[in-house]
Order: C-alpha cells, then structure tokens, then sequence
C-alpha cells in the first residue's frame, strides 16, 4: 500500500471501445444508492449488450457503498462497463491506505468523524461486516484493524485503485470533476486530483472541441432561477453536467444520459433518472408559478420562527424573506446555526396525468418533482 508521502498518481486516461450502433448508458456519483442505480438501469432495460460508463463517487452519503461496488464489479465480469475515479473513492483509498507518520490517527479520526456526520460509507460499511464498532475504535486498534480490512477487502480495492481518472470515446470524455483542455496528451503526467475535485466546472468558462461529460457538481448548484435537477447541455461549449445530487440533496437523484451510438451527437442524447421518492398521478392540472425564493446551498442560513403541520416558517438571513419550508429541509451545523437545505417556494405546472415524486406532502398539497423540476403541487392526485 501507500508508503511516503501521498503519491502523485498520473492522470490515467482508458479508451471506450464501442460497436457502431452500441448503446451507451452513463451516470455518475451514485453515492451508494445502490437502490436507485438498480431501478434507473431496470428503467432503461439495460443488459449485457449495452455499455455502462460510470463517471466517479460510486461510495458515500448513501446507504450502500461496499454492496454498490461489489455490484459494480459483478457487472464488469460479464460486460462492458467502464468506470471513472470520483474524488471520494480518491480520499478514501489514501485515508485506508496511508502508511505515512500519523496515518493511523487520520485513519480514526475520520472514522469517527463520518460515523458522526452521516453514519454510513465504505469504511464504515468494511468495518461493519468485520464486526468492528466505529464509535468504540481506539488507535491501539487501528493498526489491526487497517490491516483487516486490507486482507477482507482486497478485491474492493484493488478494483477500485486501478480506476483511471478520464475515459475517452471518440468524441466523448467523461472525467469526474472536470478538465481544463480535451488535448489529453497533456494532461498525461499530471496530478489526478485536479480533474477528479473540479468544483464549478461549467462556470470557469472552458470549451472543448470533444463533449466533455462531468459528475461532481450537483447540477442545482448551477441553477440559481429554479430547483432543477434535469442534467445541463452546454451545446456551444460542449459540456454536459448530470450529478443530479443523489445522497447529497434532500431532493436528489440518480441521473443517466443515453447515447444511442458512439457517434451521436449531443443533441441525440436522452437522459432519464431514478429516486426513491413515492409517485402519484396528478388528477388536476395546475398553472406554474415561479419563485418568490430559492434557498441554495451556498447561501442558506436562516432562523426558525413557528413551525405548524411538518412546515418551519423561516427567515433567510441574507435576504431577509420569509417562507414555509418542510421540516425535513433544516439542518444544524457545526455552529448550531439553521440552514436549508436547497429549496423553492415554486408552484408546479402540472397536466392531468403528470407523475410526481413526492419529497414531501402535508394537507395542503406536496412538494415534489415532474422530471426533474421541483415545485409544489395542490390538486388531486391518486398513488
């Protein structure tokens, strides 16, 4: 394993070698959804003779990590399947790995750290099925443990070191986080990480001759008039983003381009998604209606002020509004400050027949998504 300092790993590009006429099924960061990664390929009726591409961060958030990639490995002993290094699997290999001075402490202290602030992960999830307690892990222990755990979970790791850090087909290059040029030949001696932890990739202004395909950055993140989950087509600079924030939204989901040929361009690709949200059939049609605010990420400390039915009524601080938002949506920081998750006080345009996922519902209506694009509905539906 790692021995040094931590090792600069070249930028290792693999080529995708497609049939005329093959299908290609993409999708990235699905977080150990293990559940909506299964659906979304029953969805698109993928089998054997199509290929999968997965563009990084199989592992983490979600509830599944260890079972995800075992599946994932499965499925490459019997077909194509082509998977990218995300930035996740990167941190986690050098935190199980590591034996530079201190390793071990690192090593404990993250385990302490995701078992408090998400309480699921691959590590989490090896240890687990050794029957260590993450919480009761000393540093006397960990040099035991670490070395368990590299004996139980060679063939998990050993797969997932050997991933490279861009795949290439033809006029496609999918990469985790982003690239800054699609001349690969020069990016062959550098460092991975850059391109695996790209944050804001579509807005440093990069375009490319060659599409290139990108996860990492929940495309909401980007979208700053609407919460829209659908993934973004940047035609004239070529680039397409598809994280839709599966495991790391409250509203997350599992997205998938479809490219019905190596060659299509980028105006044929299909997408589709998959969540884990309950589905109703709207009964009523609806006018949309825009937002009269859209708490993002970056910009969502707010103070609770009554909470009635499941709903806080909130203040934003940087804005000074207010607005009902579903319980579920606040969270605690470290500081004990409140924050929101990425919500919108948005109505819905819905026809008679639409199916929503339903993130939320109390006795007024749900909140939830048509393809994507989140709002609230209010008229009848039927489960």
């Amino acid at each position: 394993f790692r021995t040094g300092e931590r090792d600069i790993m070249n930028t290792i590009i693999q080529k995708i070698n497609a049939r005329p006429g093959q299908r290609i099924i993409a999708m990235s960061d699905i977080h150990g959804h293990l559940e909506n990664m299964q659906g979304l390929l029953e969805k698109l009726e993928y089998d054997a003779e199509d290929i999968l591409v997965i563009v990084g961060d199989l592992v983490d958030k979600g509830p599944e990590s260890l079972r995800t990639v075992r599946y994932i490995m499965e499925l490459a002993a019997n077909a194509q399947i082509f998977v990218s290094e995300g930035n996740v699997e990167e941190h986690r290999l050098e935190i199980l790995c590591d034996t530079t001075a201190g390793s071990e402490e690192r090593f404990r202290e993250f385990i302490h750290w995701q078992k408090k602030h998400w309480g699921r992960g691959l590590l989490l999830d090896m240890l687990a099925e050794l029957d260590i307690s993450a919480t009761e892990l000393t540093l006397e222990d960990t040099p035991a443990c670490r070395k368990r755990m590299w004996e139980h979970f060679a063939p998990e790791i050993a797969f997932l070191r050997q991933l490279p850090a861009i795949l290439e087909m033809d006029d496609y290059l999918f990469v985790h986080g982003g690239i800054p040029t699609d001349d690969l030949e020069s990016l062959t001696e550098t460092d991975r990480h850059a391109w695996l932890k790209n944050d804001c990739f579509l807005e440093k202004g990069y375009r490319f001759s060659r599409c290139v395909v990108t996860g990492h950055w929940p495309v909401s993140l980007y979208r700053h008039e609407e919460a829209d989950l659908r993934p973004i087509f940047e035609y004239e600079r070529r680039i397409i983003c598809m994280d839709g924030g599966c495991g790391l939204k409250e509203v997350g989901q599992l997205n998938a381009l479809v490219f019905s040929d190596k060659d299509a361009a980028m105006e044929e690709i299909r997408w589709e998604y998959c969540d884990s949200f309950p589905v109703v059939t709207a009964l009523d049609g609806q006018e949309g209606k825009q937002k009269t605010l859209y708490i993002q990420y970056f910009d969502s400390r707010v103070d609770r002020l009554e909470e009635r039915e499941g709903m806080v009524r909130c203040r934003h601080l940087s804005s000074d509004r207010t607005l009902w938002v579903p319980s579920t949506f606040l969270y605690l920081d470290d500081d004990k400050e409140w924050h929101v998750d990425d919500y919108s006080d948005a109505r819905l345009e819905v026809k008679p027949g639409d199916r929503i996922s339903v993130v939320f519902r109390n006795a007024a209506g749900c909140y939830g998504k048509i393809n994507g694009v989140l709002g609230w509905y209010y008229g009848r539906c039927s489960e």
